[in-house]
């Protein structure tokens, strides 16, 4: 996963500010020499900086709506947890704590000495400072802890089925625009991955070889949507590699070529890119006056703010169906995504 941005590019989205009626109602901020500055002008002299604000109030503010679903579902599991113990435990006769104790605690296992050996040495790091005994005493305590979390979840697992719950909150989703994005798969088809990436990527490119099994697993069952998502602050070549990519669409062969640069070598410089779109029998001089024109640099970068948007913060990032995945994962992480879709709606 990349880091987050600190200063963004240059200006996302074009500001037309207007010399007549605009200014003439814009605040005037300060009068030099007897001609005032308005609030319109100083933004338009300012126009990048105050389109970095853009960019960190759209992750903000998707950040808040994920925290605020997240901490929902805590909020809801924890008390749907209690009143099934509850429950369980008036069943029984006894109090919550006997139930637990007999229930949970008593499958807890003590760690070996080798797990609390293997742990200690993976984070001896952090357990600087700290004599060897202590430190060991603490891994045990993080063992033991772990294995009553896991214990309770497993046992209240059980409980739900017992009593039978009907969760109707739903995971957290975003919705995110398809129309007009390069795509695979049926457009009706029941899951829709949509996949923010960059071109200069290495995470993006691992990821790669999981959306082709994805595809031969599930078929006609799932549907790949590709949005830009360059991170030119990092990757220099990123911007002209996502419009190459959209130059090539021009010609029915974005696919081709979206493989041709993920490719080992990465080789993306603009000549590296002509060459690519050559060996896929692209028209050699509309393919090159569509990237040197810069035809798609906007079109990136309303990809890029859409992307903030939703709460992208790093590439690759895929909602399958709205639901957020974020970083290079394996098969079954977004496997389990799609099977739970799919069970969602009885496929």
């Amino acid at each position: 996963m990349v880091p987050r941005w600190n200063r963004w590019f240059p200006v996302l989205v074009a500001i037309a500010l207007g010399a007549s009626s605009g200014q003439a109602q814009s605040p005037t901020l300060a009068v030099v020499d007897g001609e005032p500055l308005t609030e319109a002008d100083v933004r338009a002299v300012a126009a990048s900086d105050f389109e970095a604000i853009d960019v960190e109030r759209l992750q903000f503010e998707a950040g808040i709506r994920q925290r605020e679903h997240e901490t929902l579902e805590r909020a809801l599991a924890g008390i749907i947890a209690d009143r099934l113990i509850q429950a369980e435990a008036e069943r029984q006769g006894i109090t919550t704590a006997e139930l637990l104790e007999a229930e949970v605690q008593a499958r807890v296992t003590e760690p070996t000495a080798a797990e609390i050996e293997s742990i200690y040495q993976l984070n001896q790091q952090q357990l600087a400072g700290v004599s060897r005994e202590i430190g060991m005493a603490r891994v045990r305590q993080f063992l033991m802890e772990s294995g009553y979390e896991a214990a309770l979840e497993a046992y209240v697992a059980d409980l739900r089925t017992t009593y039978g719950v009907e969760s109707r909150l739903g995971p957290y989703r975003v919705e995110v625009a398809t129309d007009g994005h390069p795509s695979l798969g049926p457009a009706d088809a029941p899951v829709t991955l949509v996949e923010f990436s960059d071109f200069e990527c290495p995470f993006c490119r691992r990821t790669q070889p999981v959306l082709d099994q994805l595809e031969q697993a599930y078929g006609d069952r799932i549907r790949l949507v590709y949005r830009q998502f360059p991170l030119i602050d990092i990757h220099p070549r990123a911007q002209k590699a996502a419009e190459a990519s959209l130059c090539a669409n021009d010609q029915g062969q974005f696919w081709p070529m979206h493989d041709a640069m993920f490719e080992e070598p990465i080789e993306l410089e603009v000549a590296s890119l002509r060459f690519k779109a050559s060996n896929l029998g692209l028209d050699g001089e509309q393919f090159a006056s569509c990237l040197e024109s810069g035809k798609y640099a906007d079109r990136v970068r309303d990809d890029l703010k859409a992307g903030m948007a939703a709460g992208v913060t790093g590439t690759p990032t895929i909602y399958i169906n709205g639901r957020p995945v974020s970083g290079a994962q394996d098969y079954a992480t977004y496997a389990v995504i799609i099977e739970d879709e799919l069970a969602r709606i009885g496929q």
